[in-house]
């Protein structure tokens, strides 16, 4: 998630541009085919972005049944 709240999927080497709407049934999709609960959504934001739209962001995925959702942080030095 970058500092102006636009969200990209990566997956693989693939990135991809997705809206709020979108990127739970995308995320399904690319855990399709492999064990429920196996592959987890790691969030990645910039530190600009409001504490509530990242929280927006995981519960917009948990209500869509993906079981795994956590959040990259980065340590200040």
């Amino acid at each position: 998630m970058s500092k102006d709240e636009t969200l990209q999927l990566k997956n693989g080497d693939k990135t991809q541009a997705m809206n709020l709407k979108d990127i739970a049934p995308a995320v399904l999709q690319a855990q399709s085919g492999q064990a429920a609960g196996s592959v987890a959504v790691v969030i990645s934001a910039d530190r600009n972005v409001k504490y509530e739209t990242v929280v927006k962001v995981m519960d917009t995925l948990q209500r869509a049944g993906v079981e795994r959702v956590g959040l990259s942080v980065q340590l200040a030095p």
